[in-house]
């Protein structure tokens, strides 16, 4: 068994760091899509790569809430 113990100051600061395999996922995911489209397509591919991921990003960094 193991028990995990955080320490936060807030609700927020909380869900942080819970959240935090989330963000990672997400910047991984970011990661590999822009390295494929630089490696295999055009400017206008990464464009199109940045524009799906915006959403996401967008959501991970107002609500603290990752995406996934």
């Amino acid at each position: 068994m193991l028990e995990l113990k955080i320490q936060c100051q807030d609700a927020d600061e909380a869900r942080m760091y819970l959240n935090a395999v989330q963000y990672h996922n997400l910047l991984d995911d970011l990661r590999n899509a822009l390295r494929s489209a630089q490696k295999h397509g055009t400017d206008q591919d990464v464009v199109k790569v940045v524009e799906n991921f915006f959403p996401d990003i967008t959501i991970a960094c107002d609500n603290h809430q990752g995406p996934y």
